[in-house]
């Protein structure tokens, strides 16, 4: 009697993990929810300030420092992969396009809008 209710206990612990072990294997912990505008705009706002600050070439001109007072700033494109974000500077009369992948990582900067990695 007691081996038997030992055998059916052990039976019912190796179900219930091998059961919750299949169910989550290969699914994430939880919903991934896009990144909204404004933190799109934000971490490539955060990119434009790293260029500035680095005075790294674009196109082959480093960015003034009115580069981070931009006030006109808009997602151009967005797509599952990608956001290209853009820059007005009224004062340079330029538009600075950058784009992120679709972690927010930031893959490139130009005056055009086009990025070949697309």
């Amino acid at each position: 009697m007691f081996k038997s209710i030992i055998t059916t206990v052990v039976i019912t612990i190796t179900m219930f993990l091998s059961t919750a072990a299949y169910s989550s294997a290969g699914h994430s912990h939880g919903p991934s929810t896009a990144p909204s505008n404004e933190q799109i705009i934000s971490k490539a706002f955060q990119d434009l300030s790293t260029i500035v600050n680095k005075s790294e070439l674009v196109e082959g001109q480093a960015l003034n420092e009115s580069w981070k007072e931009v006030t006109d700033k808009k997602i151009q494109e967005k797509s599952l992969r990608y956001y290209i974000v853009a820059f007005t500077n009224t004062v340079e009369k330029k538009t600075l396009y950058i784009l992120l992948n679709s972690k927010g990582t930031y893959m490139g900067v130009n005056f055009n809008g086009k990025f070949e990695k697309l």
